[in-house]
Parts: structure tokens; C-alpha cells; sequence
């Protein structure tokens, strides 16, 4: 008894379900062909139309329009008065470009301090050397009062574990102050 009623049920869902979507279906169609119908926009009346002769002869000829003195016209003229230029930064870059005759490209002063990297220390005697590494993978090896960077640095000292580069740059007033650098040894590279 229990299998009949649940089949009924079942049945009465279906034909409910069946019957929604058709009911949908025709309610989609009519309301589509409302749409389609073959009524034209209706045309508005055309308001104040003049013969093109009339809108020429009420324009004055071009030449007239040339003819006008232009020199009352006058655009916008920027006064600089005590503004700064908007197009130099405020901060210039530290790097500079090598001029060609004061330092020969690939040679230790064409090239700034901070690109250097420490490779490796060697003593000899009681003088140390370092070997010094470009961007470019070139290497130098330099010793102490050896002239570096483009900016006429020095090799201030060497130690055992460190290279000491001493340079002058100018700082936000144009000064030229002192300006120390310390080489050191990658972490797990010089042990």
C-alpha cells in the first residue's frame, strides 16, 4: 500500500513539473511575437528645415572667417617667474655616464663603488690584495691606495675579512662629503 502511495505522488509531481515548464514555454512565446510585430516607429514631424541654399547664404563665406583679426585672440603663455623645471627630478641619479677620455671603459674607474663584489683576499708579506668582481664578471684585483670608481674613490684599507673603499659624493646640498664602503665577504663564501 505504502509503494502505491508514494507512486502517485511521484506521478502528480511529474505531470505538475510537465505542465510548469509547458505553461512557460507558451508564456515565453507569446511574449516574444508581442515583440515581433510589423509596426513602423512613428515618424515625427520635421521641425524648422531650411533649403541648403538658405543655411549658406545665412553662414558667412570662409574667407570672411580668416580675415578676422586674430591677434586679439590670444592662447595660454606659461611664465616660469620662480618655479622650479617639473621635467629635471629632484633626486639625481648617483651613477654618472662615463666621458670618453677621462676613463677608459672596462678599467676599475668606469664603474661605480656599490657594483663591486668582494671574490676573494690574498696576503702577501705584510700587503693584502683583494680581487674585486663587476657586474659584467670582469675582476680586479686592487691593493691599498688603488684609485676606484668613477667618482675617484680609493682603496682605503684591506683586512682579512673586509675591503675598505673610501669615496666623495655629493650629498642633497652639492657638497662633496666622504663616503665609506665596506666590502665583505658573501656569508659562507670566504670561511
Amino acid at each position: 500500500m505504502a509503494v502505491t502511495q508514494s507512486h502517485k505522488t511521484y506521478k502528480s509531481q511529474l505531470t505538475t513539473g510537465i505542465l510548469k515548464q509547458c505553461l512557460g514555454g507558451i508564456l515565453v512565446l507569446l511574449f516574444s511575437a508581442y515583440g515581433c510585430g510589423d509596426s513602423k516607429p512613428p515618424v515625427r514631424p520635421a521641425a524648422n528645415v531650411q533649403p541648403a541654399a538658405a543655411q549658406q547664404a545665412a553662414q558667412p563665406p570662409l574667407a570672411e572667417l580668416l580675415a578676422e583679426d586674430t591677434s586679439t585672440q590670444q592662447g595660454y603663455i606659461y611664465e616660469r617667474k620662480n618655479r622650479r623645471d617639473p621635467f629635471i627630478p629632484l633626486i639625481l641619479p648617483t651613477k654618472r655616464i662615463v666621458i670618453k677620455g677621462k676613463a677608459k671603459t672596462g678599467t676599475l674607474e668606469s664603474y661605480d663603488l656599490s657594483e663591486f663584489m668582494l671574490a676573494a683576499i690574498a696576503k702577501k708579506g705584510s700587503k693584502y690584495y683583494a680581487l674585486l668582481v663587476t657586474p659584467d664578471t670582469r675582476s680586479f684585483t686592487v691593493f691599498k691606495g688603488t684609485r676606484i670608481g668613477i667618482s675617484n674613490g680609493t682603496v682605503k684599507s684591506i683586512s682579512d675579512k673586509k675591503v675598505i673603499l673610501l669615496e666623495n659624493s655629493k650629498d642633497y646640498k652639492g657638497e662633496l662629503q666622504p663616503r665609506e664602503i665596506i666590502l665583505e665577504f658573501i656569508k659562507g663564501e670566504g670561511e
